[in-house]
């Protein structure tokens, strides 16, 4: 293990996400961090920092869990843990992400942060799921308790409960979010409403109900503020707190509308107000419409036409007073509309981009669930192919193969499978390319022929592709076990034909003296092998802070 400064140590989970990249980006100059993410760190767009080690997990999963908490064991102590990892769709079906994702996986967590003895856990729970009120309640403080109206609210209901009883371990702060946006907007609701209220639709000027349905919003600077905050305040805070992470009141649609459409036009354009006995059947007919193909699918959904002109009116003077915290009056979606009009103007195609990748989240990545597979069937797949290369005499191609020794072919398919692994991990083909060169110089160095190696990973890809479509739960997902097995092997095995084609005449006899050395081999090895693992470790596995990257051959 290496050594670090003293830094604290903050584990993020829900890295990759929106208000994870920010976190992350906002910490981690101060702190030494350790994401968690379903995704790689460069999939997720996040550069390099020597603070920042990255962890690649779904913390539903339960067969990483051990490997996971040895790896941040081995790192030293965690000081923090700030749990952001959850699912959430617009549907408000009982879908079972909700109970396996925010249920069962922030059980995991927990557990997680209770083995390795964080000093406090922070939790991300949402003002959504506390209940509307009509124009005339009263705000809705921290002590408020959540509904169970709907499967999102019962799982973070559920969340909230977990962490009470943990709070006997460690401090737990619950955080309820309120809709969190940024300058580039990236919250759905609020890109939709913009998307239509700025157009030229027919729709573009209606506004269900009288436009008084209402909930708050918090600017992403905000909320890290606030998270950091509840650090820096830690040693003073109760074992249990709830915090509401919003400013007093709420923002409602007319609100919105008016503001926005003034930005945009140069003055506010005149509603036209939808009663809401007429919201439903519209909803109902632009779903329909949307699923035959004969309009664009609407974001709206029969279950909204409930919370028209409804209110989430929100009191957080507890959480500022405690945290020492308020949100900015110029960080206000009333005043930061106009920011988020000119991203939306002046970088138009970015602006897309950010929004429609937040609604287009996948939930279950199958490049992850693929990788699960590879990792259970490696011994198979090894002996398989060992078996074949190794008895089957007919197979004369590999007749040179068949003359090692047997741990070094071991060894040397070892690692063309952790290429293999580490390339479906990360959805990074490039993987293959980087390190296939220098596995290709060792055969070239020990005499093989080009059609000998792209023979073996043939086989290779064949006897892969056969033991994952042979498996129930991985079904539906031949085409993605193509792309993400059979495309890499074949640029690997097209790398491995250019580079012999050009290896003769430019390979130097020192170079190829030093492609034999023993030593050599096994720091190519244990590299490969590092690769293929569920972490990235910045200091280890890195090169971008570099101008060449490390020779490994």
């Amino acid at each position: 293990m290496f050594k670090r400064d003293q830094k604290p140590t903050v584990i993020i989970t829900g890295a990759s996400g929106f208000v994870g990249k920010y976190l992350v980006d906002f910490l981690k100059d101060e702190y030494h961090i350790i994401g968690i993410a379903r995704r790689s760190r460069t999939e997720s767009g996040i550069t390099y920092h020597p603070n920042l080690d990255w962890v690649q997990w779904d913390v539903a999963n339960d067969k990483l869990f051990n490997q996971v908490l040895g790896y941040i064991i081995g790192k030293g102590r965690a000081d923090y843990l700030i749990h952001l990892a959850g699912y959430y769709n617009f549907d408000y079906s009982d879908n079972d992400e909700y109970e396996r994702t925010n249920v069962h996986g922030t059980k995991n967590i927990l557990e997680l942060a209770r083995k390795i003895n964080v000093r406090h856990f922070i939790f991300a729970s949402s003002l959504a799921a506390l209940k509307f009120v009509g124009s005339n309640g009263l705000p809705l403080s921290e002590k408020e308790k959540l509904i169970e109206d709907f499967a999102y609210a019962k799982s973070k209901k559920a969340g909230e409960e977990m962490c009470l009883e943990y709070s006997r371990h460690f401090k737990c702060s619950v955080v309820r979010f309120a809709a969190v946006f940024s300058d580039w907007c990236e919250y759905a609701p609020l890109y939709k409403f913009l998307e239509t209220w700025l157009s030229k639709r027919w729709e573009s000027r209606i506004l269900a109900g009288k436009g008084q349905s209402a909930v708050s919003y918090i600017h992403i600077n905000d909320l890290s503020k606030l998270l950091k905050s509840i650090i820096s305040h830690s040693a003073r805070l109760k074992d249990f707190e709830v915090f509401h992470a919003s400013p007093n009141g709420c923002t409602s649609h007319l609100d919105l509308f008016l503001i926005s459409t003034r930005d945009y036009f140069g003055s506010s354009l005149k509603p036209v107000f939808l009663p809401k006995f007429l919201a439903y059947p519209g909803i109902v007919a632009k779903n329909i419409l949307g699923k035959l193909g004969l309009m664009p699918v609407a974001f709206e959904r029969p279950w909204m036409v409930k919370y028209i002109d409804e209110k989430l009116n929100i009191d957080s003077t507890y959480t500022q007073m405690t945290l020492n915290w308020q949100p900015a009056p110029r960080l206000s979606v009333e005043r930061r509309l106009l920011y988020l009009l000119i991203n939306m103007k002046s970088h138009h195609q970015e602006w897309i981009m950010k929004n429609e990748e937040l609604i287009r989240r996948v939930t279950m990545r199958p490049n992850l669930k693929i990788y699960e597979y590879l990792l259970q069937l490696q011994d198979n797949i090894l002996d398989k192919l060992i078996k074949r290369v190794m008895t089957d005499q007919e197979a004369t191609i590999f007749e040179n193969f068949r003359r090692m020794d047997w741990r070094e072919f071991n060894s040397h398919i070892s690692q063309l499978y952790f290429l293999i692994m580490a390339s479906v991990r990360s959805s990074d083909r490039s993987i293959m390319i980087k390190y296939i060169e220098d596995l290709a110089l060792a055969h070239f160095a020990a005499g093989f022929t080009s059609e000998e190696v792209t023979s073996l990973l043939y086989l290779f890809n064949n006897i892969i592709i056969d033991e994952l479509t042979a498996i129930k739960e991985l079904s539906g997902f031949r085409q993605e076990i193509y792309d993400n097995i059979g495309l890499s092997i074949q640029l690997a095995i097209d790398e491995t034909e250019n580079i012999y084609e050009n290896l003769e005449e430019k390979l130097s006899p020192e170079k190829l003296a030093s492609l034999k050395s023993l030593k050599q081999r096994e720091i190519r090895k244990a590299f490969i092998e590092k690769l293929s693992t569920f972490y990235h470790d910045t200091e280890e596995n890195q090169t971008e802070n570099q101008s060449e990257p490390p020779t490994i051959l």
